[in-house]
């Protein structure tokens, strides 16, 4: 398993959109993907109250940063989201599980989003089926957090996986919102099941 995940390291250096984002400087390849997402759908605007599910190392931050002026953005996760001074006064970080929020005294109950992205996986084992299925899992705690957090007709997009449970994933998917599609950026790499579920209008 550590000869695999070196050589996806290795693999992952060579990928173009990972050039990029060292000759751009930004934090993570991460940064492209949500880019596109956003010229794709036009998801991010000013004003608006957004959180990022999973955030480290902050990719996804790094680019809402750059594209509002004006706004309140919540970055959530286990890890430590590091240099945390290269952020505007618009981001807030919280080092926490956000799968039990309960536990997490900075993060507000009573809180609603414009906005909730995810670019979210589980810790990899190595077995394609298992990451698959804990990943959506993740998916569906996901939405079970837009039913509490996310305002009404506002939208959500987040990191799944193709497999057998995806299908289960955008059911439950559409039970909250009005309109679901899955959507792969360019940044994500052509071999990987990787792809990200788009919803919008919650109802």
């Amino acid at each position: 398993m550590v000869k695999k995940n070196i050589a996806y390291t290795k693999a992952r250096k060579k990928e173009g959109f990972y050039k990029e984002a060292r000759k751009i400087n930004v934090r993570a390849r991460s940064y492209f993907k949500l880019k596109q997402l956003d010229a794709k759908f036009s998801l991010i605007h000013n004003n608006m109250t957004i959180i990022d599910l999973g955030a480290a190392p902050g990719g996804w931050l790094e680019y809402i940063d750059q594209t509002i002026k004006k706004g309140r953005v919540i970055g959530i996760d286990l890890l430590e989201i590091k240099k945390p001074k290269e952020f505007s006064k618009n981001i807030e970080l919280i080092q926490g599980d956000f799968t039990n929020l309960a536990e997490v005294d900075e993060f507000e109950e009573d809180i609603e989003f414009d906005l909730v992205l995810s670019d979210m996986a589980p810790e990899f084992s190595g077995n394609s089926q298992v990451d698959r299925g804990r990943t959506h899992k993740l998916n569906i705690i996901t939405l079970d957090f837009c039913k509490k957090h996310l305002k009404k007709g506002k939208n959500c997009a987040f990191k799944s996986f193709e497999g057998e449970d995806l299908g289960y994933v955008i059911k439950k998917a559409k039970e909250v919102f009005n309109f679901v599609k899955e959507y792969k950026p360019q940044s994500s790499q052509k071999k990987s099941a990787e792809m990200f579920v788009m919803c919008f209008r919650k109802r």
